[in-house]
């Protein structure tokens, strides 16, 4: 089967081409044109598309666009009500992104449970899927660039853009603030998957990543976690494959 999945973020969109049990090929865009769409279909029909979202204001476009590209396929959005293949431990599902569903239900999939599924992009979500409560939420963090952004607020500070810096203390404004970020950011994550790998009892996690930050961030942080790019298309495609049985 093959299935194109969609994510429309609140930076980004990305789409990837599902086949034979993994992305072959995917494309990002932060513009809504069919042209993405194009890319990674590249002249292939599509047997089912998948749509998540954790930006609505963008659905109606999305949804047209994939209307007039492929005015046959079927379509299915994703919603907290569908099959998973893995059970849900939340309380409030209805309000959980898609993309965290998606992420969860990849890296069970391709990691094994317990596992914790990273995502580095906008925010930052640490998901927890458990061997016997299946997918048990986890943890909303600010993003990478968020930090930079909550710094810029403040009164007499520059906005900067994300970036690294090693040094041992920042001696003008722009060092004390890349310090600040590197170093308060990467103990935020150290400590939040410390804590979450307790939840998993006495078996280690695996861990695993995806997201426009993660590379960097786990570099700087010395954390040898695998990264997959494409970590929460292939989620999408997956839970479009158990719901079209």
């Amino acid at each position: 089967m093959n299935v194109l999945a969609i994510n429309v973020g609140n930076s980004r969109t990305a789409a990837g081409w599902f086949s034979k049990g993994r992305i072959r090929r995917s494309a990002r865009s932060e513009t809504a044109s069919p042209v993405i769409l194009e890319a990674v279909a590249n002249d292939e029909m599509p047997d089912g598309i998948v749509i998540g979202s954790v930006a609505p204001r963008w659905n109606k476009t999305w949804a047209r666009l994939v209307k007039k590209v492929f005015p046959k396929v079927r379509v299915l959005w994703m919603d907290h009500r569908l099959d998973f293949g893995i059970g849900v431990d939340l309380k409030r599902p209805d309000q959980t992104g898609h993309d965290r569903f998606a992420d969860a239900v990849a890296a069970a999939e391709l990691c094994g449970v317990p596992c914790i599924a990273c995502d580095f992009g906008t925010a930052t979500t640490f998901n927890l899927v458990l061997p016997k409560r299946g997918f048990a939420g986890g943890v909303i963090a600010p993003g990478y660039g968020m930090w930079f952004d909550a710094l810029a607020s403040a009164a007499q500070l520059p906005k900067l853009k994300p970036g690294g810096i090693k040094l041992k203390t920042g001696r003008n404004t722009e060092e004390a603030m890349r310090l600040s970020a590197r170093w308060g950011y990467r103990g935020m994550v150290t400590e939040i998957l410390w804590q979450l790998g307790k939840a998993c009892g006495k078996k280690d996690p695996c861990i695993c990543a995806t997201g426009g930050y993660a590379k960097s961030v786990l570099a700087d942080a010395g954390l040898k976690i695998p990264v997959y790019p494409d970590l929460t298309l292939h989620g999408l495609a997956r839970i479009y494959e158990l719901n079209s049985r």
